[in-house]
């Protein structure tokens, strides 16, 4: 990058962009009044608290305080770092970057210092180690034909092959030692109790994993010899790979399909690459770990139907029974999750050996819906026929549901559960609820918490930018909260000129008034709102009396004591001409 962002691109950026676009295309926004809201993906909870403000572009949760701009927003749930948060946005309006260079020693942004690009690179240099290694070994030839790979899909997917031995790798990228700590970072080399480095991945099949954007972020390797332990061996967590958040395959499904009707969620990286073998290419898999919300909010951006796709062993069935508590909380009605179990001893890659394509595809169309596999898994070993029975239904049944957004979604799994108990639908909620009556949205009611002149000047500037060039400089001497933030803001707005909330947010979000700032940006003062010119006007019109009373209070002691100069009397006499009026 050749140097910084200029502050007024990140604002006319920020103007361009449609806040409600940017994160509706990435968690289900419904609108309420003039915002929009949702549940925030920043913390669990049932009822929403995140609203979006397409006026002020800018969003807030009441529940855990999240709040920021369109590229706040990317940063955080997309873990993008600032830049990759502009760079996307003004990709998707068509905007080309400017970067200010740094001219002789000028500092180097905070960015480049921070930059993640070194560990990119060693990774990307691993990946070209590990096929060319694989070209070399007939046994890792010899593994991947035997389980069916083609040579398109391994260049596809990037398989390779770690050598046996102490430190390939490492003599072959870093023979100088100068990469030692970036080739750490990036989950390649560990030490041992020796305080001596060597290779993380040896004598093991590798499956490269790629980020959103296609860069390998770290690496999954598979023993040849199953005698071997552990079978499955994956990359650390490091600066740029989290496994709880990334999924295998999923760029490349994306590159092979526009949309997705459906995407199947596996265990493995082999069913993932058998299945695209088998020209099935809407396959992710987890990186051996259990299923998470970050998974899930991923996948229902790309589809809004998801099966899970398991052994059928005991293994294979409580996987399912804990992806299902992970879903739970995205069933709207919008979102569609099912569940696929296999025969016993069979997993994805062995069956769609064994049955071919379109004999798969129609076990996917008969995948059991999450509310089916939820009410048979609760009523399972119970006795319906009896009070008792449907009473320990209803008991296990409520706190599933409650993980349930309110809906259609929820109105129907409750009414299903009302004809199986034999009771009214009212009453499953009211269980549901523990007999006590829905929670209200955070947002709904959070305090109206009465404001000061000056903080009702404020949160209005902050509101509506556009209001600081209605008025001419004021010069405040009061010594009240918050002086220093007005005089900062208006001249800050009337230099800069940004076009929003969001912009203003973005201004101020690494300085000790970002707190403050969020608070206000979100205030709800009671003021007459019809004319909001007026009101700002009139509201520093009175902070400006009360800056003269003052001064006033703070020249009569002098008055009375006979030494006022000449400049303090004509101040004096104006003052009183002024509040007279």
């Amino acid at each position: 990058m050749a140097g910084r962002i200029p502050q007024d691109f990140i604002h006319s950026l920020l103007a361009r962009v449609d806040i409600v676009d940017v994160i509706d295309s990435r968690i289900t926004l419904k609108k309420k009044g003039g915002n929009y809201q949702a549940c925030c993906p920043f913390h669990q909870e049932k009822s929403p608290s995140f609203s979006v403000s397409p006026s002020k572009q800018f969003y807030y949760c009441f529940g855990c305080g999240a709040h920021g701009n369109a590229i706040g927003f990317l940063t955080e749930y997309e873990h993008l770092d600032f830049v990759e948060a502009v760079e996307d946005l003004a990709s998707s309006v068509g905007m080309p970057v400017p970067y200010e260079r740094y001219a002789g020693t000028a500092a180097v942004p905070q960015a480049d210092k921070n930059s993640l690009n070194p560990i990119f690179t060693v990774l990307e240099q691993a990946s070209l180690f590990f096929q060319h290694q694989l070209r070399q070994h007939e046994v890792a030839i010899e593994y991947f034909k035997q389980r069916g790979v083609s040579g398109p899909i391994a260049k596809e997917f990037g398989l390779g092959f770690a050598p046996a031995g102490w430190d390939n790798l490492n003599k072959s990228l870093n023979p100088n030692g100068d990469l030692t700590h970036t080739l750490e970072q990036a989950g390649l080399l560990a030490k041992n109790e020796q305080n001596r480095y060597y290779d993380r991945f040896r004598n093991r099949v590798m499956f490269p994993i790629r980020d959103k954007r296609g860069r390998i972020i770290g690496f999954g390797g598979r023993v040849i010899d199953n005698n071997e332990q552990p079978k499955y061996l994956n990359s650390p967590e490091t600066p740029v790979f989290h496994k709880g958040q990334e999924l295998y395959g999923l760029y490349e499904a994306k590159q092979a399909l526009n949309h997705f009707d459906n995407i199947i969620v596996v265990e493995g990286y082999m069913d993932v690459v058998a299945l695209a073998e088998a020209s099935i290419r809407y396959v992710v898999a987890t990186l051996g770990t259990a299923t998470t919300h970050d998974h899930l909010r991923a996948l229902f951006k790309q589809s809004s139907t998801l099966t899970f796709c398991f052994d059928g062993d005991r293994a294979g069935k409580a996987a399912a029974w804990r992806a299902l508590g992970i879903a739970l909380p995205f069933m709207s009605g919008e979102h569609h999750a099912y569940f696929l179990f296999l025969p016993d001893g069979e997993d994805p890659d062995s069956l769609v050996k064994k049955e071919g394509k379109a004999a798969f595809e129609a076990r996917l169309k008969k995948a059991t819906p999450l509310s089916d596999y939820l009410i048979d898994q609760l009523k399972s070993g119970l006795d319906l026929y009896h009070v008792e029975g449907r009473s320990k239904l209803l008991s296990l049944a409520a706190p599933h549901l409650k993980q349930l957004p309110e809906g259609p979604y929820y109105d129907l799994l409750c009414q299903e559960l009302a004809n199986l108990c034999q009771v009214s639908t009212r009453q499953v909620m009211q269980q549901v609820n523990g007999n006590a009556p829905l929670e209200k949205s955070k947002a709904d009611i959070q305090e109206n918490k009465s404001l000061t002149l000056i903080e009702q000047a404020i949160a209005l500037l902050i509101q509506e930018p556009s209001l600081a060039h209605s008025v001419a400089e004021i010069k405040l001497n009061l010594n009240i909260p918050h002086q220093a933030l007005l005089d900062t803001l208006l001249s800050f707005i009337k230099q800069y000129n940004p076009p929003n909330t969001g912009a203003i947010l973005e201004y101020w979000k690494n300085r000790p008034e970002s707190k403050n700032i969020a608070q206000f940006a979100t205030a709800k003062y009671q003021i007459n709102m019809e004319d909001k010119k007026q009101e700002f006007t009139d509201i520093l019109s009175m902070i400006s009396q009360g800056n003269d009373k003052q001064i006033l209070e703070s020249l009569l002691p002098k008055s009375s004591k006979d030494k006022t100069s000449e400049e303090d009397k004509e101040k004096l006499r104006k003052l009183f001409q002024k509040l007279k009026k």
